[in-house]
């Protein structure tokens, strides 16, 4: 019997602590007898096959508003002719979204793994969807800083840095971390006495506008924001508290998948009824 098949569509094929990150943790939540196939977003090449025993869209990275609309028709075929489709992602400069077609992608996935609270909001009372949290943070361990001192983070760590496993022990040894990128502050969380951050400002015909992941975060972990580049006390109760969360919604969510291929095995591409939101 042929394995099941499953396609992940993400940003992992670029140099980034976050998409890199959740390449890792993917595997985990996956049955251990599928064959997986990881295949990027962008530069968008429809894949060699057009069917799929599961399509995971999105690996915890945010789905940017263009993608939205140049990848709406294809996403949507695919979803159409595969057998189950989840998605695990959030959401950035939302008011660049279209949101009609964000709304026909979140509504085209058997269940949405929403990052933050902050994103069912884009979920509408239709979707089937639930809060899963950062589960990225499930890849940084719980420990005491080293170091008395700042650690300032850049922009593009991965392309002056070595392994991941390197650099989130670096991260990890200082007690005090200011970074202007959104998962490397989160590992920070795991660690750290304080932290700072500063929002993203990518869009270039809209400088003025925020990524607004940051706030999204802390909104998620501690119930509350702080200013850009403010130093701020981390609530290590809080930290836990989260990292208890995510990790019940992970095992959660490897349930539902699990529940997903072996409904798929020697099944027509038939739709398996709909996940109960958490």
């Amino acid at each position: 019997m042929a394995p099941p098949r499953v396609l992940v569509l993400s940003y992992c094929h670029v140099r980034d602590f976050g998409d890199r990150l959740g390449f890792h943790l993917i595997n985990a939540v996956l049955p251990p007898d599928v064959e997986t196939t990881f295949h990027p977003l962008w530069p968008w090449q429809p894949p060699v096959r057009q069917d799929w025993d599961l399509v995971v869209l999105g690996i915890g990275n945010s789905l940017n508003p263009q993608m939205v609309v140049s990848l709406h028709d294809p996403l949507m075929a695919l979803m159409e002719r595969s057998r189950h489709s989840i998605g695990i992602f959030g959401t950035q400069y939302r008011p660049l979204y279209d949101r009609w077609r964000l709304a026909g992608l979140i509504g085209g996935l058997d269940h949405w793994y929403a990052r933050y609270r902050d994103d069912l909001e884009l979920a509408g009372s239709q979707a089937r969807a639930s809060h899963l949290g950062d589960w990225l943070i499930d890849a940084f361990p719980l420990v005491a800083p080293t170091k008395d001192r700042m650690l300032k983070l850049e922009g593009d760590i991965l392309t002056k840095r070595r392994g991941l496993d390197w650099l989130i022990q670096e991260i990890q040894a200082y007690r005090y971390v200011f970074s202007p990128r959104l998962h490397p502050l989160l590992c920070a969380l795991c660690s750290a006495e304080q932290v700072a951050y500063v929002e993203q400002h990518d869009v270039g015909h809209r400088p003025e506008l925020v990524s607004g992941k940051f706030a999204a975060m802390l909104q998620d972990v501690f119930g509350r924001t702080w200013p850009e580049r403010d130093l701020f006390p981390v609530d290590r109760d809080a930290v836990i508290a989260y990292r208890r969360m995510v990790r019940a919604n992970i095992a959660a969510m490897r349930g539902d998948i699990a529940a997903m291929l072996q409904s798929s095995v020697g099944s027509p591409a038939a739709v398996q009824a709909p996940i109960e939101p958490r």
